[in-house]
C-alpha cells in the first residue's frame, strides 16, 4: 500500500512539473503579431469632389508598419484641392497605432488615380501621390494635375466684377497646358446697369488693358501669354496679345506711374488757378494717347489691333 502511494505521488508530481513547464513556455512566448491591422474608414474632406478608396491596407511586418492607400479622384479635380486631399489623408494615417517597431507606421504610400481601371492596375500613371519612408521623415507630395489657371484668373478679376452685374461679363479662356489666357472684356458703365458705356474713351480702354494685364502677369507667375480683347456694343474694338517677356519689356506699371507723375505736375497750377481742371484733363489725355501709342508700337504690328478712335 505504501509503495503504491509513493508511485502515485511521483506520477502526479511529474505531471505537475510537465504541465508547469508547458505553461511557463507559453507565458514566455511573445504574443504573435497580426500581419494586417484594421482601422476606421478614411474620410475625404469636403470640397475635393468624388473620392473612392479602392484599397486601404495597414500591413504589420517586423520592420514596422506599412500603409498603402489606393484611391480614385475626378479627372478634372482642382490641383489645389488634390493637395488638400493628400494632406487630410496623411493626418488620418499618421496617427494609426499598434504596429511593430515603434507602434506608429513607418512607411506610408498614398496614390490617387483618375480612373478606377488605373487604380486597380496600380501602375505609375497616378495623378497625385504621397510617400513617407519612415516615421522620422517628412512626407513628399507629387501632384501631376494641371495648374488651376482658370480659377486663378477668375480670382484676379474678382475685385472688378461688381460693375459687370448685367448681361455683359468678362469671359476667360484658359489653357493650363500652354499656360495662356484670353480675356474678353466688355466696356460697360460703372453704374452697375450692365450696359455698354455710351462712348468709349481711349483712357477707359487703355486703363482696362493695363490694369488687367498687370494683374494677370503679376499675380499668376506661371502665366506665359495673355490676349486682351476689348468689346463695345458687341464689337471687338481692341485686341492685344503679349508674352511674359514682352510684358516685362513694356513695363506697363512704369508707364502708368509716369502718366501719374505727368498729371501731378499740374496740381499747383490748378490750385493757383493758372489752369482749369478741364485744361489739365485735356493735356493728360493727350499725353496718355502719345505714351500708349509709343508703348504699343514696340510690339509687332500683328499683335495689336485697335479701332481708329483708340489709336
Amino acid at each position: 500500500m505504501t509503495k503504491r502511494m509513493g508511485k502515485l505521488v511521483a506520477k502526479v508530481t511529474l505531471q505537475g512539473v510537465c504541465l508547469g513547464a508547458v505553461l511557463g513556455a507559453l507565458i514566455a512566448c511573445p504574443k504573435m503579431a497580426k500581419e494586417q491591422l484594421y482601422f476606421e474608414d478614411l474620410r475625404p474632406p469636403l470640397g475635393v469632389g468624388k473620392v473612392e478608396v479602392i484599397s486601404d491596407k495597414s500591413m504589420n511586418p517586423e520592420t514596422g508598419g506599412e500603409i498603402t492607400v489606393i484611391a480614385t479622384v475626378e479627372p478634372n479635380a482642382d490641383k489645389d484641392e488634390l493637395d488638400r486631399l493628400l494632406q487630410s489623408i496623411y493626418r488620418q494615417l499618421k496617427v494609426r497605432r499598434g504596429f511593430q517597431k515603434g507602434d506608429q507606421p513607418q512607411k506610408i504610400d498614398v496614390r490617387c488615380y483618375d480612373s478606377k481601371a488605373k487604380a486597380e492596375a496600380g501602375g505609375e500613371d497616378w495623378l497625385v501621390r504621397l510617400e513617407r519612408t519612415s516615421s522620422i521623415s517628412e512626407p513628399t507630395y507629387t501632384n501631376k494635375q494641371k495648374l488651376p489657371l482658370l480659377k486663378w484668373a477668375k480670382l484676379v478679376l474678382k475685385p472688378a466684377m461688381p460693375q459687370f452685374s448685367g448681361a455683359h461679363k468678362p469671359q476667360i479662356l484658359a489653357d493650363p497646358t500652354e499656360m495662356t489666357l484670353e480675356v474678353t472684356y466688355p466696356f460697360v458703365s460703372d453704374d452697375g446697369s450692365g450696359k455698354y458705356v455710351e462712348k468709349l474713351s481711349h483712357e477707359r480702354a487703355t486703363t482696362a488693358f493695363s490694369s488687367t494685364t498687370i494683374s494677370m502677369f503679376e499675380k499668376i507667375p506661371q502665366l506665359k501669354k495673355l490676349t486682351f480683347i476689348g468689346k463695345h456694343e458687341d464689337k471687338v474694338v481692341m485686341k492685344i496679345w503679349l508674352s511674359r517677356e514682352q510684358f516685362t519689356a513694356l513695363d506697363l506699371k512704369q508707364v502708368e506711374e509716369l502718366l501719374g507723375a505727368f498729371q501731378g505736375q499740374f496740381i499747383e497750377p490748378m490750385m493757383s488757378k493758372q489752369m482749369t481742371s478741364e485744361q489739365v484733363h485735356k493735356k493728360v489725355l493727350k499725353q496718355r494717347r502719345k505714351v500708349y501709342r509709343e508703348a504699343l508700337a514696340r510690339l509687332p504690328k500683328e499683335q495689336v489691333e485697335l479701332i481708329k478712335d483708340l489709336q
